[in-house]
């Protein structure tokens, strides 16, 4: 920065945080007011010579985060706000990636065609636009997410992230009361074949 070789840490401290947004989060049911103060650096990184600029946002923890990006930033505080508002929809999608991983076990799936696992990973994101969109369309679907929830039996109640326990009690309940899908056509072969091909 500025010709200066320094620690980017030391940068953050240092840097003026001009602008100030307030968000809010629900915690434990509760909704949690975070002031973020945010600014920037041009910054260059040793031996590139791509110019870079290192978004600095105090108010999530107790170090600043640091964000750097190849983006101008001309209109400064809409310019600086996208860049951290792309940052945190990134931390949501991986959040949903490690959710439909681990709910529906996704990583231990043997399927020995291509074909098969691209239908499972069809059946499997509808199954969660359902319970991530459908569900919080209407009063009634809502009411219907909060008994599914509640038959998760959650000991520790429900995070932010309530997909979790969407899933756990969409297993419990289809434990209960099992079925088998009617609309297959059954080959030779024992896998089941939807007409997702």
């Amino acid at each position: 920065h500025n010709n200066t070789l320094a620690r980017s840490l030391w940068l953050a401290y240092g840097c003026r945080l001009p602008y100030k947004k307030s968000i809010v989060r629900l915690i434990k049911g509760k909704e949690v007011p975070f002031d973020l103060r945010f600014g920037f650096l041009p910054v260059l990184l040793p031996g590139y010579d791509t110019p870079l600029n290192m978004i600095v946002v105090k108010g999530f923890g107790t170090k600043p985060m640091m964000l750097l990006t190849t983006l101008p930033i001309e209109s400064k505080e809409k310019d600086i706000w996208f860049v951290i508002q792309a940052y945190i929809k990134r931390w949501c999608i991986e959040e949903t990636i490690r959710f439909i991983k681990q709910t529906y076990d996704l990583e231990n799936v043997r399927l020995l065609k291509y074909t098969r696992l691209q239908n499972m990973m069809a059946l499997l994101l509808a199954v969660f636009y359902f319970i991530s969109v459908i569900l919080d369309q209407s009063q009634k679907l809502t009411i219907m997410a909060g008994y599914i929830i509640k038959s998760a039996k959650r000991v520790f109640g429900v995070p932010d992230f309530k997909f979790y326990a969407l899933g756990d009690g969409l297993y419990n309940i289809f434990s209960r009361h099992p079925g088998k899908p009617k609309a297959y056509k059954q080959r030779k072969e024992s896998q089941l074949t939807f007409g997702f091909t």
